[in-house]
């Protein structure tokens, strides 16, 4: 797409210089309608190939709370206490290839993902913020 509209506008552009100059007429009489074509011309080569750059949108957005950050929230108290809660960590897992094989019956399994556990679970004591009115 991009080749062959830069291709098209090279094509345009050497026409136009090939063209000769005895068809333009006086130097003086047409300056300003000339200048007004060249700058119309300038702003809309501008504004299509400023147009690709913003056309997708950003990947993330972040939003930040000026409230929270402003100095007349700084001495704020909120009420609540630390509490000292146990959380399950979930054991670490891997998908592995397990090539076809006999089993012990002597019948074929064929070959399949399988999950094994690389890493064992465990509890693990967090400290917690928790609100009270």
């Amino acid at each position: 797409m991009k080749k062959t509209i830069i291709l098209t506008i090279t094509m345009i552009f050497f026409l136009s210089l090939s063209a000769p100059s005895v068809y333009a007429g006086s130097k003086q009489r047409h300056r300003w309608q000339g200048v007004a074509i060249g700058l119309g011309a300038a702003i809309l080569g501008h504004a299509i190939v400023n147009s690709e750059r913003y056309e997708s949108s950003p990947d993330r957005v972040v939003v930040v709370d000026r409230d929270y950050y402003s100095p007349r929230y700084s001495n704020r108290h909120h009420r609540g206490k630390w509490e000292i809660r146990k959380t399950w960590v979930e054991p670490r897992c891997e998908r592995v290839w397990n090539p076809g094989h006999y089993n012990e019956y002597n019948q074929w399994v064929p070959g399949r993902n399988i999950t094994i556990e690389t890493g064992q679970g465990y509890w693990v004591k967090k400290r917690v913020w928790v609100g009270c009115r």
